[in-house]
């Protein structure tokens, strides 16, 4: 009996110590999220400040000197490239010709800053005399310039009515003209010669600020980002039924006192019944909060404790038999789910994962990237070195692949010497760097066995895009690929579905 009752003490100290160690832990991982996604945001925000600081420069100086600039045949060709786009009595307008044309040489500076910072949706000059000098290029038929634009955000909060100052600023949340949903401005006013001129402005999706949340947020708790006025600019994990096309005030997800909690410097404090994260993200009227009901948190942590107790209790008798079970279970799941000669994946495991990858890319309408592989002249290989040579190459596709694919990219021996690769969150023409950077290393690639080297060729075909399925898109990857062998193999073939 008092044998059973040290044992229950000692259980209980430990369970205690336990708790305290895992909630400790749990707040750790919480706070290191939280960090990292705050200091993206903190990152991308000085990013894009930089980025209009700079044009905003280089606007002043151009239009500085807009005297020296006059539109020739050659300036007139350039309208095109740089998009220039007017009122229709604007371009006409002679007083203002001079404006447009030193504005046209801006085009350049915007160009580099969308190239350099391509999640940008646009970036322009906007000038109070009716006309704008915007990269990327938009057609003039998708985007009629008229007078109310004046009163949008990305202008109005540059002129001096709001802006005395002249100060970089952030818009409220506004829906793009052109048809790219919510967005924000982030632009600063242009002045020359102490005469407001006009604004550079940067537009930024609230898209891509979910994107943010949604690829940095592993632990799954919930996260916003407010401005000044209380209008969500992204979040995860907070709104059911979330819409990307509303506008969601951060008072009807938060209480009073999240709201008006002070910046934790980074660390997770409680809060009002939570376990919170709150960063002031410095020189913007942006506010970013991490946060998840403590309850919610403890009753994970007591989930840890009770196999901790049983395991305590009954340790020194089922010690060694659990270590034998572990031993066994890894190596029936490595059987269920690996190809025995490769220790790739099987088909079966592609599936069971790829789905549920293939459908989290669905939902966010985002284009994914199937590729089949296949040896090229592999029964040739057979033939002339043995089936043992043979097994060497098939081996070495998941080397090369190890080697050159993510850690989040999927694989799969899918029979013989078939392979077939799922690739999200990637553009097409990383895909094809990406494919032809493995061709070229398979083509050069020496195989030794026994007392033969040999090196082989392999072809690829990829199916880009989105369809109903995954397995519509491994059908069309399929196609490609025939496509491949038919031009003569040693090729990557792409089909783009539509």
């Amino acid at each position: 009996m008092g044998y059973i009752k040290i044992i229950f003490l000692i259980s209980l100290f430990m369970s205690v110590l336990f708790f305290v160690f895992v909630n400790k832990k749990q707040t750790s991982e919480m706070e290191h999220v939280a960090r990292n996604i705050a200091s993206t945001i903190s990152f991308k925000a000085s990013n894009a400040k930089a980025a209009v600081n700079y044009l905003q420069l280089s606007a002043t100086q151009i239009l500085s000197n807009k005297d020296k600039f006059n539109f020739t045949s050659e300036g007139n060709n350039l309208i095109n490239r740089a998009n220039l786009l007017a009122l229709p009595n604007s371009k006409a307008d002679k007083c203002y010709a001079k404006e447009q044309a030193a504005a046209l040489f801006l085009s350049e500076n915007l160009k580099l800053v969308s190239t350099q910072n391509k999640k940008f949706a646009w970036v322009y000059y906007f000038s109070k005399h009716h006309f704008t000098v915007v990269y990327p290029h938009i057609s003039a038929d998708d985007f009629a310039l008229n007078i109310e634009m004046e009163k949008e955000p990305f202008f109005a909060y540059a002129t001096p009515k709001y802006n005395p100052n002249a100060r970089l600023f952030f818009t409220p949340l506004y829906t793009d003209l052109i048809g790219k949903g919510l967005m924000i401005t982030i632009g600063k006013p242009v002045y020359v010669k102490g005469e407001f001129l006009g604004t550079v402005d940067i537009d930024i999706t609230l898209n891509h600020i979910d994107n943010i949340f949604f690829n940095l947020d592993t632990l799954e708790n919930k996260s916003l980002l407010y401005n000044d006025k209380l209008q969500i600019v992204g979040s995860s994990n907070l709104i059911q039924d979330f819409n990307r096309s509303k506008i969601y005030r951060a008072d009807k997800y938060l209480s009073k006192e999240l709201l008006n909690a002070d910046d934790t410097e980074g660390k997770v404090e409680y809060v009002d019944g939570n376990f919170i994260f709150v960063h002031k993200i410095e020189g913007t009227p942006f506010t970013f909060i991490y946060f998840q009901k403590a309850s919610l948190i403890w009753l994970k942590t007591f989930g840890y404790i009770m196999p901790f107790l049983f395991f305590l209790m009954l340790f020194v008798v089922i010690a060694r038999l659990y270590e034998k079970s572990r031993t066994v279970m890894k190596k029936l799941q490595e059987q269920a789910t690996k190809d025995y000669l490769t220790g790739a994946y099987n088909r079966r495991y592609f599936f069971d994962v790829g789905v549920t990858v293939f459908l989290k890319a669905q939902r966010k309408k985002s284009p994914v990237a199937v590729v089949m592989l296949d040896i090229d002249n592999f029964k040739k290989i057979n033939d002339r070195y043995g089936h043992k040579a043979g097994d060497v190459g098939i081996m070495q596709i998941k080397k090369i692949l190890d080697k050159h694919l993510r850690r989040s990219d999927l694989f799969a021996r899918f029979g013989g010497e078939e392979f077939c690769i799922l690739l999200d969150d990637i553009s097409l023409k990383d895909t094809e760097i990406l494919l032809e950077k493995i061709r070229k290393e398979f083509a050069v690639n020496v195989i030794v066995s026994n007392k033969y080297k040999f090196c082989y060729t392999v072809s690829f075909g990829v199916a880009y895009g989105m369809l109903d399925s995954l397995e519509e898109m491994i059908n069309l990857a399929d196609k490609a690929l025939y496509k491949s062998k038919e031009n003569g193999k040693n090729s990557v073939t792409v089909y783009e579905t539509h």
